[in-house]
C-alpha cells in the first residue's frame, strides 16, 4: 500500500507541472504567427 501511495504522488508530481508546461507551449506556439500578441520589452533597470 505504501508503494501505491508513493507511485500516485510521483505521477501527480510529474503530470501536473507537465500539463502546465504543455499548455504554456501550446499558447506560445499559437501566438508565434500573431505579432500583435507580442508586448514590447521594457528597459531593464540599471543597478547603479
Amino acid at each position: 500500500m505504501d508503494y501505491l501511495f508513493e507511485a500516485i504522488m510521483i505521477i501527480c508530481a510529474v503530470v501536473f507541472p507537465l500539463s502546465f508546461v504543455i499548455a504554456f507551449l501550446r499558447e506560445l506556439i499559437r501566438n508565434l504567427g500573431d505579432a500583435s500578441a507580442v508586448t514590447p520589452l521594457e528597459e531593464a533597470p540599471s543597478f547603479e
